[in-house]
């Protein structure tokens, strides 16, 4: 989207007055025959990146990821594309200049997938750290140098709630990254997801209390009802097995300790 704004304080006649055809037959005439895409600028180009989040569609533990729904602009000047001021249609208004002559806003709705670091020695009273990265393909720092746009360089639609986490935090950061071909400006936005434990708690924890209390049930009956001790204390071990597969069947299989198997193992 190529959004380029003129206003004017002073009234004019009808017939002196530019309307958008003006404009584009400009843009397309004159400063096309002045532009040419492949010569570089004589310092780097700055593009200032903002974001402007719609959704988040979900949050894998499997495959450790995440899949997120954005709109993407990119700021940046090009006086090649400098115009003088046009007369608007109606003299009695005037505009705030947010946007210079030269300037080129360019906005893209993208679907990414990002990958998320997880941590599970705390599950399920853990986070969630993901994240995305920006970086120009073709331009290292000699030629673009990218930047957020402060101080709103991440914007939220909504607040993003899922079924099973809850975004709580988000963070940008700007690093040098090092290419055989030179350095490049690396944009890096990390969202923290805090999960959302009330289904482990119901599905785990309360029917783990509950196979406790019935496995004491044979401390309470007759010695002599050794078939129905017997069959009460291998249900409750077979409810608590089943109770915990059903929750880390969900879950990648890691080497540490969770905070879920000290409780089911204690």
């Amino acid at each position: 989207m190529l959004q380029l704004c003129a206003a004017a304080v002073v009234a004019f006649r009808p017939e002196h007055c530019s309307n958008d055809t003006d404009v584009m037959d400009h843009l397309l005439t004159e400063a096309a025959l002045r532009h040419n895409r492949h010569k570089l600028p004589s310092r780097p180009v700055i593009v200032r990146i903002e974001m402007w989040i719609q959704e988040v569609t979900y949050v894998s533990e499997l495959t450790q990821d995440f899949e997120i729904d954005l709109y993407v602009n990119e700021f940046w000047e090009d006086p090649a594309l400098n115009y003088e001021v046009l007369s608007p249609c109606n003299g009695n208004l005037s505009f705030d200049h947010s946007i210079h002559e030269s300037s080129i806003w360019s906005c893209w709705r993208i679907k990414s997938t990002g990958p998320c670091h997880m941590d599970l020695r705390n599950f399920p009273m853990d986070s969630i750290s993901c994240m995305l990265t920006f970086e120009s393909y073709n331009y290292n720092i000699q030629e673009v140098r990218m930047k957020w746009n402060e101080p709103h360089s991440v914007l939220m639609f909504k607040d993003i709630e899922l079924p099973d986490f809850t975004l709580v935090n988000y963070t940008t950061s700007v690093i040098e990254a090092e290419y055989a071909a030179g350095l490049w400006d690396e944009l890096t936005v990390s969202f923290t997801f805090k999960r959302r434990y009330g289904w482990y708690i119901l599905q785990g924890y309360i029917p783990t209390y509950l196979t406790i209390f019935i496995s004491w049930i044979p401390f309470y009956m007759s010695p002599r009802a050794m078939p129905a001790r017997t069959m009460i204390g291998v249900n409750s071990l077979l409810a608590m097995t089943f109770q915990f597969g059903n929750i880390i069947r969900n879950l990648p299989r890691v080497s540490y300790i969770k905070a879920i198997d000290i409780w089911v193992l204690r």
